[in-house]
């Protein structure tokens, strides 16, 4: 079964949606550490990095369970 660019469009603009929302709360997420808290730049650099490999490893399993 294949979509049609109607339903390609539809899942991409609520994917849009999502994003912004992801976007504004990460960036303060970093102001707020890196501003409020004084937390070093490289520090939050990795912490995010493993964060995100965790995610994309961890996210198939969820998926089948």
């Amino acid at each position: 079964m294949s979509l049609s660019g109607k339903e390609k469009f539809s899942y991409g603009l609520g994917a849009v949606g999502k994003d912004m929302v992801y976007m504004l709360s990460a960036s303060y997420i970093l102001y707020y550490y890196q501003d409020i808290l004084g937390v070093n730049v490289v520090a939050m650099g990795i912490i995010l990095l493993v964060a995100r490999v965790f995610d994309a490893f961890n996210d198939p399993f969820m998926g089948v369970i």
